[in-house]
């Protein structure tokens, strides 16, 4: 078994790419994320011996406007310029309803001329849309990009993710 050296999940295959829990990349880095991309929040489990590497409790984007996705945990994830893949490693933990309900690449959110956009399940890579549907503020997103605004709602099967700058 492999630890992801982001959220520190141990049930991790030795031959998966990706963490299974946050989705971050195995193979190519051993290394955390770097803090711009991830705020770590106080109902998190830390480790007491953390490196110069691992995120620290108040850590902030550098750009003025900061915008995040905030988990119904209240564990959240700062949105920068590149494209953010959410999905079912990200959503499973946070379910009541069986995780198949949630696509594997659900839903796509990204910052672009100091704004935030999101797509569902649109990226560079792939051109498709999720077979399950992601809601903002109660409207189904549709295959263009949707402009989010501070206090969006986007809901994903039963989870709920707040959007806020």
């Amino acid at each position: 078994m492999r630890t992801c050296p982001s959220c520190h999940e141990k049930e991790n295959d030795d031959d998966e790419r990706f963490c299974i829990k946050c989705g971050f990349e195995l193979i190519k880095s051993d290394t955390a994320p770097r803090a711009e991309n991830v705020e770590q929040t106080s109902n998190q489990e830390t480790d007491e011996s953390k490196t110069e590497n691992e995120l620290d409790v108040n850590t902030e984007a550098t750009d003025d406007i900061v915008g995040k996705l905030i988990f119904p945990d209240k564990s959240n994830f700062i949105i920068d310029e590149s494209q953010r893949l959410v999905g079912r490693a990200d959503l499973k933990v946070h379910t009541n309803e069986d995780p198949v309900l949630i696509s594997r690449s659900h839903f796509t959110i990204y910052k672009k001329n100091e704004k935030y956009f999101i797509n569902d399940g649109v990226t560079n890579v792939q051109n498709k849309a999720s077979e399950n549907n992601t809601f903002v503020n109660d409207e189904k997103l549709t295959e263009d990009e949707r402009e989010l605004e501070n206090g969006d709602v986007i809901l994903v099967s039963d989870v709920k993710i707040s959007f806020e700058v």
